[in-house]
């Protein structure tokens, strides 16, 4: 395993491939810079007060080429768009010609811009490549990162935290292409796969998908897997403003580099908390992601031995990052990610916790409170932390003052709950325009790191008083009117939905002619995943365009268990919603592991949260299905009805429950399910079915199919 040292960086260093800083807009002149870092050479600009470069609120600044710009050609050569035909893909060749053959698209560059009222809505652009990669290959020879750069990158070097590895990349970057839209374009992106010997499917999380059913990147629920050597082309309309994200939805393949982030703008008049903030800019993403210095599949199902359990060796902020051997004691010196501030200024952050691994993370910046603005792409009332504790899928806003002394300071990423036990964290730099690269205070460590303050998100999970160290996610003040609907006492569907591990014993799992599938988690236990005492089965077909290829009996749920299904019950996990109910879903976390709280996303949707803690009846130690609903009967799950904040994304606290309600107003069958990669394989996972499929927009054209091959077999053996 090789690392990047001190002494091989310097090499790198001398061969710096400068990129272009194009500011969007305002109107006024251009100005062109180096750009080093994120921003480090911010010096070279004229920013008295006669400048015209940050003149408007809510302005974003992007770091990319414009359309004519740059070792890419965007310019249309005339020819009409047309339908995509079967032929082989040409890496040198079709990253643009989509753009070169239809005029009527926009690049990504021009997509990401600041967003006006009664500005008509773009057709944004992007083509991604899937393939395998390296992390210090042979294109570090050529070029070396120099700056943040979130839509695109001309240096192909992807250096991560200097540990070479093998990975899987999208157009060689790390994180991919960031889609940066204003609300209302459309979205088109042609993913085209040449993973070898692998399928793949891209979910856009936190996009609602209304009228885009198909696209919400599922296997076998929306889509059939892009094949290697095909590919396929998603289209959403940009519908919720707000920060979210990409990732590969087929097996391990996002732990491996397959995601990116995405944010939505909206014009300054549509945010209720516009009025927070001054900048908003294309790298003030923070971009979060556990990194192993192998790939994921070598932790599936486990080890017993050496190396066990699913734990990261690192975390990366924006595919950036610097890793300590634990037995030699020696640091890499790649890159950390920097973030630019000018004095005085109001800064809005988009934070993305894009981890895989069970751990949570938590986030803190020297020196500086954050105010929170949003949650989930969901704006909420102001409220002023010191520490975001996150987990996987979870994105939070928040502004930062820059009224501190000219200087540098450090943002510190902790992994927490089972990335405590490697002690695993990552650094970052917030840095004052004219001030220093470097903070001049000693880099915090793990276990003498920045204070901790205000928490957001306390994993103690006591939620239901008020206290002045900590704020629960259901404490929370939604920014935006909330349905009267779901306010009320009764819902029209009451969902309560337990979740544990079946512990396997060898034998049952290693009987002759059984292949059961499993999970070997960090003691040596075998375990899958259940929901509602369920593992959920993909189905063999897209639910959406082949729901008649399906054989019902493949469905299943807590009230229609198969009478020959075991306690290790796998099926389709499928819960059918009447269109426009009311639906209440209780989350009950029967895992009851020590420092292991689980998030649950929603496809398709954001609900309220109206309830979270653990177990108010000080008799009930440990909480289970029968616990919940007699408390619930008693009174005792308690709701909060003002302003409940909107989220995707839900941690359940260890030992606890979660209550949340949603207005089930988008035909389609959802996935619902906990967002640790290793869970979700293990079956973690069921199906909301909302309406019927006359409730659904048609199936688009040429749309692919797929399923079994079993045809009867032909008792003559001569014949076929």
């Amino acid at each position: 395993m090789r690392r990047l040292t001190c002494t091989t960086l310097v090499v790198f260093v001398a061969i710096v491939v400068p990129s272009t800083a194009v500011r969007v807009g305002t109107q006024g002149s251009r100005r062109d810079q180096q750009a080093q870092a994120s921003w480090s050479n911010w010096d070279s600009l004229d920013l008295g007060p006669g400048s015209d470069f940050f003149t408007s609120q809510q302005q974003i600044l992007q770091t990319h080429p414009g359309k004519g710009g740059g070792p890419i050609n965007y310019k249309s050569s005339g020819g009409a768009g047309g339908h995509l035909k079967h032929k082989h893909l040409d890496y040198r060749t079709s990253p643009t010609s989509e753009l070169r053959r239809n005029p009527s698209l926009s690049a990504p560059d021009e997509c990401a811009r600041a967003c006006r009222d009664g500005e008509p809505p773009k057709i944004c652009y992007y083509h991604f490549t899937l393939e395998h990669y390296s992390v210090l290959g042979a294109a570090c020879q050529v070029c070396t990162p120099n700056a943040t750069n979130v839509i695109w990158s001309n240096c192909q070097c992807i250096l991560a935290d200097g540990v070479e590895r093998s990975m899987l990349a999208v157009n060689r970057m790390l994180p991919g292409p960031s889609i940066q839209v204003c609300e209302g374009d459309k979205v088109v992106i042609d993913v085209e796969n040449h993973l070898e010997a692998q399928e793949v499917t891209i979910h856009w999380h936190g996009i609602w998908q209304k009228g885009s059913q198909y696209y919400d990147g599922v296997p076998f629920v929306t889509q059939c897997p892009i094949q290697q050597g095909n590919s396929f082309r998603y289209q959403w309309i940009a519908g919720n403003a707000g920060t979210h994200f990409w990732h590969a939805h087929t097996g391990l393949q996002k732990m491996d580099g397959i995601y990116g982030s995405i944010v939505v703008r909206q014009p300054p008049n549509r945010d209720p908390n516009s009025h927070l903030y001054d900048f908003d800019l294309t790298t003030h993403v923070i971009l979060l992601s556990d990194w192993m210095h192998e790939a994921a599949a070598e932790r599936y199902p486990g080890r017993l031995a050496v190396n066990t359990g699913q734990d990261p060796e690192n975390l990366l902020i924006n595919g950036k990052g610097q890793f300590r051997d634990p037995n030699t004691g020696f640091m890499t010196n790649t890159p950390l990610e920097t973030y630019t501030m000018t004095p005085g200024k109001r800064y809005r952050f988009r934070m993305i916790t894009s981890l895989a691994s069970v751990c949570p993370v938590q986030l803190t910046v020297q020196g500086h409170t954050m105010v929170l603005i949003a949650t989930d792409g969901e704006p909420v009332h102001p409220v002023n932390v010191n520490t975001i504790i996150s987990f996987s899928g979870e994105r939070y806003d928040f502004v930062i003052n820059a009224d501190q002394a000219v200087g540098a300071y450090w943002i510190q990423v902790r992994g927490l709950g089972e990335c405590g036990i490697r002690r695993v964290q990552q650094l970052a730099v917030l840095r004052y325009y004219r001030g220093p690269y470097t903070p001049f205070s000693q880099a915090p460590t793990y276990d003498f790191g920045i204070p901790q303050g205000v928490v957001l998100n306390p994993l103690d999970a006591r939620c239901n008083e008020t206290r002045r160290d900590a704020v629960c996610i259901n404490q929370l003040k939604n920014a935006r009117e909330v349905d009267k609907a779901l306010l009320t006492e009764q819902p029209n569907v009451k969902i309560f939905l337990p979740f544990r591990f079946y512990l396997y014993t060898p034998d049952d799992l290693f009987n002759p002619n059984t292949y059961n599938r499993h999970l070997v988690a960090p003691n040596g236990d075998h375990v899958i995943s259940l929901i509602d005492e369920i593992s959920y089965m993909s189905p063999p077909a897209p639910l959406l365009s082949q729901y008649d290829d399906v054989d019902p009996a493949q469905f299943c749920n807590g009230d229609n268990r198969p009478a020959d299904c075991g306690p290790n019950c796998m099926c389709t996990h499928k819960v059918d919603i009447p269109l426009n109910a009311i639906v209440e879903v209780v989350l009950v976390d029967e895992v009851q592991q020590p420092n292991l709280s689980h998030p649950f996303h929603l496809h398709g949707y954001a609900f309220n949260v109206v309830g979270m803690g653990r177990s108010p009846d000080q008799n009930v130690k440990k909480i289970n299905l029968k616990h919940a609903l007699d408390l619930d009967r008693r009174g005792l799950l308690h709701r909060h009805f003002d302003l409940p904040p909107g989220k995707d994304t839900i941690a359940v606290p260890n030992n606890g429950y979660v209550i949340f309600r949603f207005r089930a107003d988008n035909p389609g069958v959802w996935l619902f399910h906990c967002h640790f990669l290793f869970h979700i394989v293990i079956g973690m996972n069921l199906l909301l079915h909302v309406g019927t499929q006359t409730d659904l927009p048609p199936i688009p054209p040429n749309f692919p199919t797929c399923g079994d091959h079993s045809p009867r077999i032909n008792l003559d053996p001569t014949k076929l």
